[in-house]
């Protein structure tokens, strides 16, 4: 017990000494940062305001989309987890006897709407861009004179 007061003692808190403050970060604070240069293989690239929006616009779009439609079919893979308890649980206890077609036919066919709609959740998120063109009209090719010297 007296071990732990005596560490306790040690513990306390103590301001600082201004000696022992380091003040390494002034001198980077007050120099100029040096611009930044392009490296010379780099393309420059004028980009028009319009179509950036445009690419916005299109991805708000897709994720809005996306999630609504990710979260209906999350709903639908759920109810088709309870299906599948429900059907094992009635197959091992109420109806035993029955064939197990009876239950393979009905899940199969749920596996395939279950893919139909995979693919219609994912349709915005796996989706190409339609304005592809814009994007090499915007970021010229480099030019291949300056690769040959």
């Amino acid at each position: 017990m007296a071990e732990e007061d005596n560490s306790a003692e040690d513990r306390r808190f103590q301001p600082l000494d201004p000696k022992e403050i380091s003040t390494s970060d002034a001198p980077k604070a007050a120099e100029k940062p040096k611009p930044r240069r392009r490296p010379s293989d780099v393309p420059a690239a004028h980009v028009d305001p319009n179509v950036v929006r445009e690419y916005e616009e299109e991805i708000i779009t897709k994720v809005t989309t996306g999630r609504k439609r990710m979260r209906w079919f999350a709903n639908h893979v759920i109810l088709f987890v309870i299906g599948i308890a429900v059907a094992i649980t009635l197959h091992f206890t109420i109806l035993p006897k029955l064939e197990i077609a009876f239950f393979m036919v009905p899940i199969v066919a749920w596996i395939g709407l279950l893919a139909i709609h995979a693919r219609y959740a994912m349709k915005p998120i796996l989706s190409r861009s339609k304005k592809a063109s814009h994007i090499k009209a915007v970021v010229p090719p480099p030019d291949s004179n300056k690769n040959d010297e």
